[in-house]
């Protein structure tokens, strides 16, 4: 991800989530050093994302989205499979992330990718109330899939 795509990035957290990220937040850590911002562009326009923070050897992903219209193509894993593997030679061994334990396709996405739910953190999301479930992946020797 480049500084210049804060903008599309913004404009698609206003389309997926209720409590989206400002454009300055995601120029922030576009530009911030072990800054995780990953993202996959198709016909110009950017359809997925990734935005998280690596301080090894742990790391931690804050927002994962894909544009409606682009899900169900593996775009998603592929990206969150690319940015693993980049972020390994950053130190990454650990990924943590919390997602709604509603989001049912989001669970199974990291399941499929090798996550493993550690914890639960109760009313955790507003609008809706929802769970967190928290997710880890150890990154150390089963990186690369």
């Amino acid at each position: 991800m480049i500084p210049d795509d804060a903008p599309a990035v913004a404009a698609l957290e206003g389309e997926i989530f209720p409590d989206p990220w400002q454009e300055r937040d995601i120029f922030s850590y576009i530009c911030t050093p072990g800054g995780m911002c990953y993202s996959a562009v198709s016909d110009g326009r950017v359809v997925a994302y990734i935005l998280g923070r690596v301080i090894a050897p742990e790391g931690e992903i804050y927002r994962i989205a894909t544009r409606v219209g682009y899900r169900r193509r593996g775009i998603a894993y592929r990206l969150l499979d690319y940015a693993c593997k980049c972020e390994r030679g950053r130190g990454l061994e650990t990924l943590f992330l919390e997602v709604r334990s509603a989001n049912i396709p989001a669970r199974n996405l990291y399941r499929s990718y090798g996550f493993r739910e550690v914890g639960v953190r109760k009313n955790y999301y507003r609008d809706p109330v929802d769970d967190a479930v928290v997710m880890l992946r150890a990154h150390s020797a089963d990186l690369v899939n």
